[in-house]
C-alpha cells in the first residue's frame, strides 16, 4: 500500500541531518530529511527529476525548508502540485536585480574557504558552542559531519 502523505525537510547549504535532528524530533510526526547538496545537479530539470523521484507515489507532500532549503522548497512547491503545505525557516530572499557578479561570488567563496581551515575539530566545536545560544549532542555531531580531515 502506497503512502499518501509524507513530510520532508530540506536543510541549508552545508548542513547535514544532525543540524535538523533536534527540530525534527520535536515535531509530532515522522519527517524525512532530503539532502540535495550531495547530488551533482547540472540544471533545473535534474533538480526537478530528483524531487519527482523522491515524492513518487505520494498524493500529498508537506515540505519544510531552512535557508537555501527554503529557497529550494519554494521553487519545488511551485512546480509540484503534491506540495500542499510549505514551511520556510530562515529562507533567504533572492533579488535577481542585485545579484553579485561571478567574480565577486568566486572571491567571496575563496575567502570563506580560507576561513574554514582548522587544525583541530575540537577547536571548531568549542568555537561553535561558545557562539550558540542553544547546544546539543546533535549540533556537535552536525559540526563533526560538516568538516573533513585532510592530513
Amino acid at each position: 500500500m502506497n503512502q499518501i502523505t509524507k513530510t520532508f525537510f530540506i536543510g541549508g547549504l552545508g548542513s547535514n541531518f544532525y543540524h535538523a535532528k533536534d527540530f525534527i524530533e520535536e515535531l509530532d510526526e515522522k519527517v524525512a530529511y532530503l539532502n540535495p547538496y550531495i547530488e551533482n545537479f547540472k540544471n533545473k530539470q535534474a533538480l526537478l527529476n530528483w524531487f519527482k523521484n523522491e515524492i513518487k507515489d505520494l498524493e500529498e507532500v508537506y515540505l519544510i525548508g531552512h535557508s537555501l532549503g527554503g529557497d529550494l522548497g519554494r521553487y519545488l512547491a511551485s512546480q509540484f502540485s503534491q506540495v500542499t503545505k510549505l514551511v520556510l525557516l530562515d529562507g533567504s530572499y533572492l533579488n535577481l536585480d542585485e545579484i553579485m557578479t561571478l567574480d565577486d561570488e568566486l572571491t567571496d567563496t575563496k575567502d570563506y574557504f580560507r576561513q574554514q581551515v582548522f587544525t583541530d575539530i575540537e577547536e571548531v566545536i568549542a568555537s561553535e558552542k561558545s557562539q550558540s545560544s542553544y547546544w546539543s549532542k546533535n549540533l556537535e555531531e552536525a559540526v563533526r559531519n560538516s568538516y573533513r580531515y585532510n592530513s
